[in-house]
């Protein structure tokens, strides 16, 4: 099956024209499931530590108007991030769209970072008890970590054991720490046995540069397959999906982690 992944700009005027060679590049490139950025159609709001319900409420209707583009794009399976207003509490939420199904929630982001122009934890609730469960799409099963999820590699090892096919992770991530994060998404493809997708913002904005580097890694080696550049926004990969069930039968995901251990005297 093919699988795309992408860069897509924070601002909004370059993110409009993102959009547009997006739409032309899978009307030209076959493609079955598509990964956007985290929280992708909205400029990036938590820079800011002060909380603005304004902000929140916008960030939630831009989402919703933008829903209608998401499902006139050529793929069957599209994966995103969405904030989320539920009763008082303010997510941010994983979603798929399947064409013919519509929207599903996946689950809510369980683990944030508070620190300069990421102040997450101040604007996001989190919901009890989250459940980092598979998602069943017609043959294929996914998992999706949230950006700062990926460096819980128990999430991972744990979706392995439920025999994901693919591991998706959209990101809200800086040009600095690029080499970082294909770290973890190496060793995530081959701690859960899967391939591992990424898709970032990317751009200069609020003093800030996004990184870009949207990514296709293999199982169990966790080489790259596919990147993407400012130069090259959208990249696409033919992937095997019986590479990940075999993966499941390979170091370290046959290792027996219920087994009791003799501890030293």
């Amino acid at each position: 099956m093919n699988v795309t992944v992408c860069e897509l700009s924070n601002d909004r005027s370059e993110f409009l024209e993102d959009w547009r060679e997006l739409q032309i590049y899978l009307a030209q490139n076959k493609t079955d499931l598509l990964l956007l950025p985290e929280m992708p159609f909205y400029s990036w709001f938590v820079n800011q530590k002060e909380v603005s319900i304004k902000v929140q409420q916008e960030s939630v209707e831009q989402h919703l108007f933008w829903m209608k583009e998401v499902e006139k794009l050529e793929a069957k399976y599209i994966i995103y991030s969405a904030p989320e207003i539920v009763g008082t509490k303010f997510y941010n939420t994983a979603f798929v769209f399947q064409r013919g199904k519509g929207h599903r929630r996946i689950h809510t982001k369980a683990f944030f970072p508070e620190e300069d122009h990421f102040w997450e934890e101040s604007w996001f609730d989190k919901e009890d008890n989250i459940s980092f469960d598979a998602v069943q799409l017609d043959e294929l099963k996914i998992g999706v970590l949230m950006c700062t999820e990926l460096w819980f590699t128990e999430k991972a090892r744990q979706y392995g054991k439920q025999d994901v096919d693919v591991l998706l992770c959209p990101r809200a991530t800086g040009k600095s720490s690029v080499d970082q994060w294909l770290t973890i998404g190496r060793a995530s493809a081959i701690i859960s046995g899967t391939y591992c997708l990424s898709s970032n913002r990317s751009g200069w904005g609020e003093d800030f540069d996004w990184g870009g580097a949207g990514w296709i890694i293999e199982p169990v080696t966790g080489n790259l397959l596919e990147s993407t550049t400012p130069e090259r926004k959208f990249a696409t990969h033919c992937i095997d999906v019986k590479r990940s069930v075999q993966a499941k039968k390979e170091y370290p995901l046959y290792v027996n982690t219920n087994k009791r251990y003799l501890e030293k005297e």
